[in-house]
Order: C-alpha cells, then structure tokens, then sequence
C-alpha cells in the first residue's frame, strides 16, 4: 500500500501539522513542504430525487441531497476532487527560549469547475485556504494552537473514513463544492476548518486531552438567524493503543439566541479504530440537539428557533492483501422533527443512508489508484404525499498523490 509517511503527510496536513514530505532549514528554522492532488472520474445514477424536492434537507434549506441537481433517472459525469482538495502545506518551525514554535498556511485549490450554475464554466468556481495558525509549547507545557485549522469535534471521524482517499458521498453535486463527502451527513458531522484557540495537554501516559474556544456557528435558523451568537467550544480525548489502533470521545457547546428564543448547538461524539494484522475496524457514533445533519448547525433549528435532535454512526471494515486494501462502510445520519415542524414543515430530511464498497491500490509509495461504489438513500418525513426515497449509485475510479 501507500507508504506510512505519506499517508500521515495527508492526515496531517489535514490537521496542519507537517509530516517532512520535502523538508529544508533556513538558519534556526525548518521548512516543511507537503501536500496532495487527486482527480476522479464520477458517474451518479439518480434513480429517485425523493419527495424532499432537489437539494431538501429541511423546511426552507437547501442543500445536499443524493441527486445533485439532477431530476429522476438523470445522470450526472464529472471529472473532479475526491474528499480531500488538492492542498499544499508550508509549515516553518523552530525551538527558541525553550518554546518549540511554527506557524502553517496550506493553500487548497481543487480541480472541479463548475456546469454553467455558477459563473458559466469560465473556470474554477471553489478554492479554499483552511489553514492558517501557528503553535507554541513545549512537552512540559503542552501545546497551544492559535488559528485556522481542523476542528476536534468530527476530527477521527473523518481522518478514519477510508474515502479520504477517494470519494464517498456527494458526486452528484457536479463538482461545484470543491469536494465530495465521503461520509459527511451520512454518519457522521463534518469536522470543519474553523478559528481556533486550542490547548493541548502533555500526554498522560496513553491518553491525550484537547480543548479550546472556536468561531461562533450561526446555523440555519430561519427566524432570527442574525442574533447573538456565544462562543463555542469543542474538547477531545484520544486514547492510543498504539499499533493496535486508538479510541477517541468528543464534545462540541455553543448557545445561540434566536427569536423569539434560544437554539443551542449541543453534541457528543464516540468511536474507535482498530488493527488486527491487515484487518482493520472502525466505529463512530454521534448525538446532539440543535448540532444538525451534515455541516455542524445545518438544520439543527426549525422555523422558530426550536432544536431538532440528530444522531449518527459509521461502521467500517478493510482488509488489506498486498499492495491492495479492500474495504466496505456503512452510515446513517438522522434528523428528528421538532414539535413546531409536526405544524409548519414539509420534506424535512428524516435518514440518510449510504453504503461505499471500495478498492484502493498502491502503485507506487506515493501514488494510489482507487475505485469506489457508493449508494445513497435519503428518506422524508412530513411530506404532503406518500414518502418516497432519494437513491442514488455512483461509481467513483481516479487516483490520489501525496508528496
């Protein structure tokens, strides 16, 4: 397979952290360079757009269903990213007063542009730079992260995902957010690249503890969606089993007031990744009010500022056979109506359901080549007729290159 340091050049550029991918010193610093480019070929069979409508999540949202924009039976083709963008990573860091020191900035480009939806295919239509921080501490002090980076809540749930390295969920978009979804609002919220002010603690022993305040997340609360927002905050904990895999549990707080009262985003994540021999496992549960579906806050409050419940899970197994790793996950996210919504709403997004059978091969140590099946189910709730389902297949095939 891909060799280990590239893969944990990938994981940890996600998270802004180098990996010595291509690596330099200037006087008292040293200069990392890492990063990533990916292209797959998609095709997405919509087989049902369901009774939610085109892009229903919620009553007055829009969003992310299986179809894309396309209508029943329609076909959607798109050369375009995988779950991650392509990304390059300059991290500079150095050791001064007895503090060790870096600052990273990642520009993340992608290869989509878009159908004509947005600015008439003249060119790309999304890029990204989602790290920007630097770091100081030390291994007495622990560490503190000032900046733009990858949150804590949802952060294993996703860097498990065995679609990081290919597509999973949300082909059908025709390439027009940049990425697809991998598992994201189909068993588990994404993480986001969000500002930060973090600490985390000196191991104790096997367990590592992290913590901070983030960027308030306004949600989509239709009624007073422009209150005041407090500060949120997200915690986590790991626990390494070394080579045998790690555990993990994280927390995500932040109250915000909404007319005509107040909607809180509130939540709690579990999960764990295991290795035995070339089998590997990995589970992940979520569970919030007002933490929404998908995106954090993403539905998470009806018309009137109530919360609505959701909750979660990914199932995941690969096997791996030479060069060759083989895998199958299973999700599920779903939203609960509010009391106000059993009145007011229609086509609310009650499950979505998806099911990725892949095989990722490595041709070089830093190349891979992958292929995926993926199928989509989004069922409705609320809805003025008979409840029929969204369904989507998509077949996925293109390759990823770190250095």
């Amino acid at each position: 397979m891909i060799s280990k340091k590239l893969v944990a050049a990938s994981i940890l550029a996600a998270m802004g952290t180098s990996a010595h991918a291509i690596g330099f010193k200037a006087g008292e610093w040293e200069m990392d360079i890492s990063g990533s480019v990916n292209a797959y070929y998609t095709s997405t069979s919509c087989d049902n757009i369901g009774s939610g409508g085109a892009g229903a999540v919620v009553a007055g949202g829009t969003a992310l269903n299986v179809c894309g924009l396309a209508g029943t039976g329609q076909d959607t083709n798109n050369v375009q990213n995988g779950l991650l963008p392509g990304f390059i990573v300059f991290t500079a860091k150095t050791k001064q007063a007895g503090y060790d020191i870096s600052g990273t900035i990642s520009i993340d480009p992608g290869t989509s542009v878009d159908d004509g939806t947005f600015s008439g295919g003249r060119g790309q239509s999304v890029g990204d730079n989602r790290r920007v921080f630097l770091t100081f501490g030390n291994a007495e002090l622990g560490t503190f992260k000032f900046g733009r980076d990858i949150g804590l809540f949802g952060q294993n749930a996703i860097l498990n995902d065995m679609s990081l390295l290919a597509v999973g969920g949300g082909a059908g978009l025709n390439g027009a957010i940049n990425t697809t979804l991998g598992g994201i609002g189909q068993g588990y919220i994404y993480t986001q690249f969000q500002p930060q002010m973090t600490y985390t603690a000196p191991a104790m022993g096997n367990l590592t503890l992290s913590g901070g305040v983030f960027q308030p997340i306004q949600g989509t609360t239709a009624v007073g969606a422009n209150g005041s927002r407090d500060t949120g905050f997200q915690g986590m904990a790991t626990y390494s089993l070394g080579t045998a895999g790690k555990a993990w549990a994280a927390l995500i707080n932040q109250s915000r007031d909404t007319a005509p009262g107040q909607s809180d985003i509130a939540g709690y994540e579990m999960g764990t990744a295991l290795n035995f021999g070339n089998l590997g496992l990995m589970g992940n549960y979520f569970s919030g009010e007002g933490l929404g579906t998908g995106v954090i806050g993403l539905g998470g409050a009806d018309a009137l500022g109530q919360e609505r419940d959701s909750q979660g899970y990914m199932l995941q197994a690969t096997y791996k056979v030479g060069n060759t790793k083989f895998g199958i996950n299973y999700g599920v996210s779903s939203l609960d109506a509010s009391n106000n919504d059993v009145n007011t709403a229609t086509g609310i997004l009650d499950e979505n359901q998806q099911m990725v059978l892949g095989v990722y091969h490595s041709l070089t140590p830093s190349l891979t080549l992958a292929g995926e099946y993926i199928s989509n189910k989004m069922k409705f709730q609320r809805t003025t007729a008979a409840a029929i389902d969204a369904e989507s297949d998509t077949i996925a095939v293109g390759a990823i290159l770190f250095f």
